[in-house]
């Protein structure tokens, strides 16, 4: 089994967002870096080959294809027994597929650990493989290529939702045999009992599917749904690629500076009658393929002489890899075997790094080398543009899509977006389309939803909540990732349109859907009900205990009350008016935007601090991390610290004297001073020097906060500590270069006496000893 051949077909194939299309490499260091987001990553290809595989089937054994809704995330195990039951699919591909949805639910409950990342991916390449397999079977004794026709569906083939889970006698018989089964049973044996459950409960889920299916068979003649459907991932219309702009995307197209630049140097390259390379570097998800659809649309002249690459989306080569297709691609620009005369690369960091490397190793392209070495992109990077000669690098990373400035952090961009999908304009086909439906007599709770978002207090609090989780949980979101997080937070998952339920409003869908996509499951963790304010705690109280709740959800949300019918009505379901407490404090929070996380507020003013060089402010921020030290495994007295824990009868306290620094590369480096700035990192690197050696730690704000709540005398968990790595580890190297050679301190851990061990000036002997007063 050819692992990274079958992770380049599924990526190439079933990863909609060009700019999210990982090399082998990059995924396989994200899983060790971060395994609970790439298993979120992994979800999605997941769901395509599930269907893939279902289409595939489908055709193979002449079946009518099961619907699509069979494989939503909440009932997919269920669809795999289908596959297996109706569609023959294997009992190797049954067991794998159950064991990865077992691996794939652990991340709605708590972070994953590498090796379960790991196992789930190494099912997910097995399944393609035999995909694979069957693929080039198909073609063998055919002659004809299958594998096109199986990711070229027509819906038609959908049959309609069956009203109930139909089991024949004779399976039935299988799954409470006593024999061996083999690989044509139906199940294993050992799986009896969570099948025969699944079966079981799985019956009403149907019923309750089917119900639903009933309710939005007149919705899905809504307009706006349809047109919404095109911010999803797996939307056609939504897929960046670099050959093609399309009316969606020019409307929703949004300046940012890095465009200017592009254009600038476009235009410059074309003045020089020698070959000239442009890199378009950044990280995955920053629009690079949008960016080169933009201008070749809207400034083709400037691209005529000039060959674009996109390595994210043309290194896929059954016998080439993405650095040998790369450096294919180098070699015809430098022997000028192309027909045009420049060349312009947009590139992966990761990617540009590994062909960097490669390079080196087998000493090609010198002169390349050179001027990634005189750019430092793999160092600070600080440079947005850089040119030297003939070579020209534009590098997007670390250009966030949001500012720090005098007001905290903001978003233009993000802001844009969500005025586009909702501006009363007539160029806004989701306007456009939402009225038509109102004319027609058409409203559902995605309609109320729209509504609920097109409040500018909404949308500015809807943005704020995003960067809170690019800061707090250092998200990188794409443009296409946010296309399909305003989709999910519109439409509910379970496609119930129905206006009554106000789990299918915006604000409980924005909090409460921890499961459906990573941007989702971040969101929950800064849940509004999950913070202890006394405003709020009033409010729920008053609106438990009234005898007319509705009547104190309509004051607090005002005229916004009448977005949503619900609220009008009374209840008497416990769980309802559980779900309507919940709205009305999520609600409230996005309609009247307020800082609660006064650490989340104050490690944005450091940022901003640290980037502009504000030393006066910096101060107080190395006063805090001063305190966190000697209370990180205790101080006996002023400039000592202990090195070890209290189980011992005695605690070694080493001295420390220290100058604090900072990061002289990032100190200051924010390439606005009088306004806000978009050219940073969302950490500060401040550190010590001690006894000659600078150590330097990158504080984030989870670590920042930590540290916060230590100085109030929090005690740290097992959570905290992994958190707090890189402070473990800076601590450890603070200790470590102390000056040890001059004075001791030998602590009592059971009355606290200190002995003092020295180095005598005069005397002969190795140390002097002397008791130290406390």
């Amino acid at each position: 089994m050819n692992t990274q051949k079958n992770w380049s077909f599924l990526v190439t194939n079933l990863v909609p967002d060009e700019d999210t299309k990982f090399t082998y490499e990059e995924f396989s260091k994200w899983m060790t870096d971060s395994p609970t987001e790439a298993m979120v990553y992994l979800d999605g290809i997941f769901q395509s080959l599930t269907l893939k595989r279902m289409y595939m089937l489908s055709k193979k054994t002449r079946r009518p294809a099961l619907s699509e809704r069979y494989f939503d995330r909440h009932v997919i195990k269920f669809g795999w027994q289908k596959l297996k039951v109706e569609l023959n699919a294997s009992m190797k591909e049954l067991k794998w597929a159950h064991r990865y949805i077992e691996l794939s639910d652990l991340y709605t409950k708590r972070n994953l650990l590498k090796t379960e990342t790991m196992e789930a991916f190494e099912k997910l390449i097995a399944l393609s493989e035999v995909f694979l397999q069957e693929s080039d079977e198909a073609i063998d004794s055919t002659g004809q290529d299958h594998i096109v026709d199986t990711f070229d569906v027509s819906p038609s083939t959908v049959t309609e939702f069956p009203n109930f889970v139909q089991v024949t006698d004779k399976e039935q018989q299988q799954l409470s045999s006593d024999e061996p089964l083999t690989e044509n049973s139906m199940i294993a044996k050992h799986e009896d009992e969570a099948v025969h459950q699944d079966l079981e409960v799985k019956e009403s889920l149907v019923e309750s599917i089917d119900h639903q299916t009933q309710i939005t068979g007149t919705e899905e003649t809504s307009i706006l749904l349809e047109r919404l459907r095109m911010l999803q991932s797996s939307s056609k219309e939504s897929v960046v690629n670099a050959d093609s702009f399309g009316d969606f995307r020019e409307y929703m197209h949004i300046d940012r500076p890095i465009q200017n630049s592009l254009l600038e140097t476009l235009e410059a390259v074309n003045k020089e009658s020698a070959p000239q390379l442009i890199l378009l570097s950044g990280s995955v998800g920053d629009g690079k393929s949008h960016l080169l659809a933009y201008v070749k649309e809207k400034y083709p002249h400037l691209v005529t002489n000039v060959r674009i690459h996109n390595d994210s989306t043309e290194s896929f080569d059954p016998s080439k890899n993405s650095i040998e297709t790369l450096d294919s691609v180098m070699s015809s620009f430098y022997n000028q075997d192309s027909d045009a005369k420049h060349l312009l690369i947009a590139i992966n960091l990761g990617v540009l790094h590994n062909f960097y490397n490669f390079a080196e190793s087998e000493n090609l392209y010198e002169s390349l080398r050179n001027f990634i070495d005189a750019s430092d992109i793999f160092g600070n990077g600080e440079n947005i543009v850089y040119s030297s000669n003939s070579t020209h690098l534009l590098n997007i990373a670390g250009f966030q899509t949001y500012s720090v400035g005098e007001e905290g952090a903001q978003s233009v961009f993000f802001s844009n977006i969500l005025e586009k999908v909702i501006s009363d304009s007539n160029d806004n086909t989701f306007y456009v389309a939402y009225r038509e439906d109102i004319e027609n007599g058409h409203r559902s709770i995605v309609h109320d939803n729209y509504d609920f978002l097109s409040n500018p207090s909404v949308r500015d609090s809807v943005a704020n909540v995003i960067i809170q989780t690019m800061v707090k949980e250092k998200l990188i979101i794409s443009t296409r990732a946010f296309y399909n997080f305003i989709f999910d937070i519109l439409v509910p998952s379970d496609l119930n349109f129905d206006r009554e339920r106000p789990h299918a409003a915006l604000p409980n869908l924005i909090f409460g859907h921890p499961d459906r996509s990573n941007i989702l499951n971040a969101l929950h963790r800064i849940d509004p009900i999950s913070f202890r304010i006394p405003y709020f705690d009033e409010l729920i109280t008053k609106y438990v205990l009234a005898q007319n709740p509705q009547e104190i959800a309509k004051n607090e949300l005002k005229e916004i009350g009448d977005v949503y019918s619900f609220i009008h009505h009374s209840t008497e379901s416990e769980s309802t008016i559980n779900t309507l407490g919940s709205f009305l404090v999520r609600s409230y929070s996005l309609l009247n935007p307020q800082e609660v996380d006064q650490s989340y507020v104050d490690f944005l003013q450091y940022l901003k601090a640290y980037y502009l060089g504000d030393g006066e402010n910096i101060e107080s921020l190395f006063e805090l991390v001063r305190n966190v030290i000697y209370l990180w495994r205790g101080s006996p007295r002023e400039n000592y610290l202990f090195i070890d824990s209290t189980n011992n009868e005695y605690r070694v306290a080493y001295p420390f004297q220290a100058e604090e620094i900072v990061d002289q590369r990032l100190f200051e480096s924010a390439e606005i001073k009088d306004s806000a700035f978009y050219r940073f990192n969302p950490f500060i690197r401040i550190g010590f020097e001690v006894s000659g050696k600078e150590i330097l730690f990158d504080l984030d704000y989870k670590l920042y906060n930590l540290l916060v709540k230590i100085r109030k005398g929090y005690r740290p968990n097992r959570n905290d500590l992994r958190d707090a790595v890189q402070f473990i580890d800076f601590y450890d190297e603070l200790i470590r270069y102390t000056d040890k050679s001059k004075s001791i301190l030998l602590v009592s851990t059971h009355d606290g006496s200190m002995v003092e061990l020295s180095k005598p000036k005069f005397s002969k002997s190795k140390f002097e000893i002397r008791k130290v007063k406390q």
